[in-house]
């Protein structure tokens, strides 16, 4: 009875063993600065695209950064990266120096490489500045970043990041092209697999659950996780498979809570969690009809703000309102800015907003392409109500009460209740 019983604890600490929650824990990360063979880049640039760099493994939270003060070349890196494999698998003496490239690696700073989780390599792959038809300067660049697993000696992702940026200086041109990196890298880091935050419900209170992780590993409001069962095949393999959705309603330094958006069976404690990597934007497509003195129809987008936010969110949105009048040197736009409460009950949401618009007539004849005329102003109120069809589409019908106000000859004035429908894609 005694070995019976000891084969169970056993079998049991086994099982135990393979379906234990997995948390993510800090990362040992070296960055080299960029490289920018054969393009003219302006030093300031470089300074401020090694500091943005920087910043986005400093805020993502989930990384021990080291920067490096060296620059290597995308020719060089196959080169680096059978050094470093070289020296992880043979246990090699390093030389007080290692040369690669145009860089020469003290045996320290190779140390301290070796000795990483990853390294990432940034490389500047393309660069152009010039001046536009309107006097304007106009920057173009594309960054590739490749990372080095250490302990296998071996590249485990690359990808590039095209940026663009516009200003009445060279230098601002730059500067905007370059503050376009942060959103996009922060994004591309988040997909990568190794990357990708793992936790666990270590508390449920009715709709909301706790999970391990908060500000210490830069989780934020809105950010979303998969509930993930692991599943035995008939083969003995195992597999990850979805069950649900929660999303991050507050953030505290330790844990997070998160609210249950849908799931196909009863979340419990010891679930494994999963990160979902998002931009952190949903785009609302829809078409309303106002009834307004004349039928006018609204094909519009509004772009919603997640990451970051919960409960209420800001958007920004664009329309255009077929039916107010015939035009043809000119095209209608309106342009709004506003706000959005949620109110969440699992895939149903509904969402109550507000917004103050400004209409733009935009030339269509090239010879009245810098006469974009302002011709209304007003808002909408309206009500929303969402259903989740999968994690990343909803479905939608809205109504509400439209006001566009002429301050133009050549726009009508419109007013009325609308009512009409769209989707939203989450990405």
């Amino acid at each position: 009875m005694k070995r019976i019983l000891l084969v169970l604890i056993f079998l049991f600490l086994g099982i135990s063993g393979i379906f234990a929650q997995e948390v993510s824990e800090k990362k040992e990360i070296a960055i080299f600065k960029l490289s920018y063979t054969d393009w003219n880049m302006p030093n300031e640039a470089l300074g401020m695209v090694d500091q943005s760099i920087q910043n986005v493994f400093i805020n993502l939270g989930r990384f021990n950064v080291i920067g490096m003060s060296y620059r290597l070349k995308a020719k060089d890196i196959s080169a680096f990266t059978k050094k470093i494999k070289e020296v992880k698998s043979s246990n090699i003496q390093i030389p007080e120096k290692v040369r690669l490239g145009e860089e020469t690696f003290t045996e320290a700073d190779f140390n301290k490489l070796a000795g990483s989780f990853i390294i990432v390599v940034p490389v500047v792959t393309y660069f152009d500045l010039k001046t536009n038809d309107t006097g304007t300067y106009a920057a173009e660049m594309e960054t590739s970043f490749t990372f080095i697993k250490v302990d296998e000696g071996r590249a485990i992702a690359s990808f590039s990041i095209k940026t663009t940026g516009t200003d009445k200086t060279d230098k601002g041109a730059v500067r905007n092209a370059v503050e376009d990196i942060p959103l996009q890298l922060s994004f591309q880091i988040r997909k990568i697999p190794v990357f990708q935050l793992k936790t666990g419900i270590i508390d449920i209170m009715g709709q909301d659950v706790i999970l391990e992780l908060g500000n210490n590993m830069g989780v934020k409001l809105g950010d979303e996780f998969r509930i993930m069962n692991t599943v035995v095949l008939p083969s003995g393999h195992t597999v990850e498979r979805s069950t649900g959705l929660l999303v991050v309603k507050t953030v505290d330094e330790d844990v997070s809570t998160a609210q249950i958006f849908h799931a196909s069976k009863k979340p419990v404690v010891g679930d494994q969690l999963k990160e979902v990597p998002r931009l952190g934007f949903e785009s609302a497509l829809y078409v309303n009809y106002i009834n307004a003195y004349k039928p006018v129809f609204a094909v519009g987008i509004r772009q919603i703000l997640a990451r970051g936010f919960f409960s209420i969110r800001p958007f920004a949105g664009a329309e255009v309102p077929l039916g107010v009048k015939d035009f043809i040197i000119f095209f209608p736009v309106n342009a709004y800015l506003g706000g959005e409460i949620n109110w969440y009950i699992r895939r149903l949401h509904i969402t109550p907003s507000a917004d103050i618009a400004v209409g733009m007539l935009i030339p269509i004849d090239k010879e009245y392409q810098d006469h974009v005329l302002y011709s209304s102003l007003g808002g909408h109120a309206r009500l929303t109500v969402s259903f989740m069809v999968s994690d990343s589409l909803k479905i939608f019908a809205e109504g509400g009460y439209a006001v566009m106000q002429s301050m133009n000859v050549l726009f009508d004035s419109y007013n009325g209740i609308f009512a009409g429908g769209g989707i939203t894609l989450k990405y």
